[in-house]
């Protein structure tokens, strides 16, 4: 087994994974919570592009809406464990990626 499929395979055995994949599954099947996930992601690019060109009603409108739906999000069960896990899953994704990037610098240091 190849390093990189020795590594897939430690992330999909994780428990934490494991987890948030079942947390996932159920979610995707609430369509209410799909539907309000996918509006929340909407608002949020709204919200950016407002930031990017400085309108302040705006950021104001969509900050309010954001949160608003946000709060509603999160009173879903499972929700808060969803997005601790997400959390911690990406913050072992983000160590995984400085331990290969520090292997890779360390080789070509050393040559």
């Amino acid at each position: 087994m190849s390093a990189k499929e020795e590594l897939l395979q430690l992330i999909k055995d994780n428990e934490s994974v494991k987890r948030y994949q079942q947390i996932e599954t159920v979610i995707n099947k609430d369509k209410t919570l799909k539907k309000n996930i996918n509006k929340l992601k909407s608002i949020q690019k709204q919200l950016i592009n407002a930031k990017e060109i400085n309108k302040t009603e705006a950021i104001n409108k969509f900050q309010s809406e954001f949160d608003q739906l946000l709060e509603e999000i999160e009173s879903f069960p499972l929700m808060s464990e969803y997005l601790d896990l997400q959390e911690e899953i990406n913050h072992m994704v983000k160590e995984v990626l400085q331990i290969i990037e520090n292997q890779i610098n360390e080789g070509i240091d050393g040559v």
